[in-house]
C-alpha cells in the first residue's frame, strides 16, 4: 500500500542574502517557522560569509550559499540556482530582502508559495504571496517587518516574543578559548574582572560616534581595570590600528594601563577570521559596545547586554536597527536630543546640530557600561 503523504513533511526556503546584522535580525522567522510547520524542513540561504552563524541553529536543516558574483552570476547563474532550488523541492520560498535571482529562480524552480516583500518590479511578478511594504517610513522594527511576511502563510507573531538567535559551533569556541590563552588573558580574568567588548567600526550604513569618544572609553576602562577588548572586521585594519596608536601614543610611550590588571586586545582586520570565531570571542565578554552593526546584533543573540549609539535620521533609526529584545535592561541606546528631521542622509553642516553623534558623551556611555556590569553582579 503506498504510504500517504503527511501534508506538513515538506520543504522551506528561507532566504537573506545581505549583510551581518540582517541576517541576525532575520532569525526569529526561521523559528515562527519551525514552531509553525514541526514537521516541515527548513533551507536558509544566505552568503558564505554568514553562513558559519546560521549553520547549527534550531530548526535549520541546511544553509545554501547564494554566490551572485561566482556559480550564481549572469543568465548561466539563475538557470543553476533555480535548478538547485528545484532539486530539493521546495514548497514554500520566503525572501526577506529581495534579490531579483533568487526571486526568478523561485519562480523558475516551481516552487508553490513564494512569499517577498512587494517593493521592486521583479516582486510583483515572481512572488504569489507578496506583501506590500515600505520599511522606509520605519513603522516598526526590522525583524517585525520579517515576520510579517509570514502573514501571508497564517503565521502572526507578537513583537518581540521570539528572539534573535545565532549559532558558535564547539570548533569556534575552543579556538576563542585558544586564542585568548596565547594572548595571556582568561575571561574573566585571575581576579573576576569581566571583559568589555568595543566593536568602533561599521560598514556605513549609519552614522557612528567618533573614534576619539571610542578611544577616551576604551581609556576610562582600562584605568579603572577592566580588560577590554577591540574588534573589527576584515576590511576594518587601519581603523584598528589608528585606535592603537592613540591609546599607546607615539613608539616607546607607556601605555594607558594605569590599573595593574588592565589589558586590552585586538582581534580583526587582516587577521580576522570566519564570523563564528569573533562570535565566540563576543560571548566572553560581559558587556558589547557597538554602533548600529553586525556584531551589535550577534551580541544581543547571544543574550550579552550592549551599549550603542544611533543617530536620530528615520531609517537609521534605533526604532528599525536597534537591539531586538523583550527587556530594555539589557540596551543602553543613546540617541542625539537633535531634531534632524532628516529621512535618508545627514545634511553635514547644513544641519544646525552637525555633528551630532558627537554631543553623546563619553561619561554617558561609560555610565551605560557600568548599569550593564551592575546588573550582572560583576565588579
Amino acid at each position: 500500500m503506498r504510504r500517504r503523504r503527511n501534508p506538513e513533511e515538506f520543504r522551506i526556503l528561507v532566504a537573506r542574502p545581505d549583510r551581518l546584522g540582517d541576517v541576525v535580525l532575520s532569525t526569529p522567522v526561521i523559528e515562527a517557522l519551525g514552531r509553525h510547520y514541526p514537521r516541515a524542513r527548513i533551507s536558509v540561504m544566505v552568503r558564505a560569509a554568514i553562513a558559519p552563524v546560521i549553520r547549527g541553529l534550531p530548526y535549520v536543516e541546511e544553509v545554501l550559499v547564494f554566490d551572485p558574483d561566482g556559480v550564481h552570476s549572469g543568465l548561466r547563474g539563475l538557470w543553476r540556482l533555480a535548478g538547485e532550488l528545484r532539486a530539493r523541492g521546495f514548497r514554500i520560498g520566503v525572501v526577506l530582502q529581495s534579490h531579483w535571482k533568487i526571486a526568478a529562480a523561485l519562480f523558475l524552480a516551481r516552487v508553490r508559495y513564494r512569499v517577498g516583500p512587494l517593493s521592486k518590479i521583479h516582486s510583483f511578478l515572481f512572488y504569489n504571496r507578496g506583501v506590500r511594504q515600505r520599511r522606509s517610513l520605519v513603522e516598526m522594527h526590522e525583524t517585525d517587518y520579517n515576520l510579517q511576511l509570514l502573514r501571508r502563510l497564517g503565521i502572526r507573531v507578537p513583537t518581540r516574543t521570539l528572539q534573535t538567535r545565532v549559532a558558535v559551533s564547539a570548533e569556534a569556541r575552543s579556538w576563542a578559548e585558544g586564542w585568548c590563552r596565547e594572548q595571556g588573558l582568561e575571561a574573566p580574568d585571575s581576579q573576576g574582572r569581566a571583559w568589555v567588548g568595543v566593536h568602533p567600526g561599521m560598514g556605513g550604513s549609519a552614522l557612528n560616534w567618533p573614534d576619539t569618544h571610542y578611544v577616551e572609553l576604551i581609556r576610562s576602562l582600562l584605568q579603572e581595570g577592566h580588560p577590554v577588548l577591540v574588534t573589527g572586521g576584515p576590511g576594518e585594519a587601519e581603523l584598528l590600528n589608528g585606535i592603537r596608536s592613540a591609546l599607546v601614543g607615539p613608539p616607546g610611550a607607556k601605555a594607558p594601563q594605569e590599573h595593574p590588571s588592565a589589558k586590552v586586545l585586538f582581534y580583526g582586520g587582516r587577521e580576522a577570521g570566519p564570523v563564528d570565531r569573533l562570535a565566540a570571542l563576543i560571548d566572553r565578554c560581559a558587556v558589547y559596545v557597538a554602533p548600529s552593526t553586525g556584531p551589535l546584533h550577534v551580541a544581543v543573540a547571544l543574550g550579552k547586554p550592549v551599549v550603542s549609539f544611533f543617530p536620530p535620521i528615520r531609517v537609521q533609526s534605533v526604532l528599525r536597527w536597534g537591539p531586538y529584545v523583550e527587556e530594555d535592561e539589557r540596551r543602553g541606546v543613546l540617541v542625539p536630543d537633535a531634531f534632524c528631521g532628516e529621512d535618508f542622509t545627514c545634511r553635514g553642516s547644513l544641519c544646525n546640530y552637525y555633528p551630532c553623534m558627537k554631543s553623546l558623551s563619553v561619561a554617558e556611555a561609560l555610565q551605560r557600561v557600568h548599569d550593564a556590569l551592575s546588573r550582572n553582579r560583576l565588579p
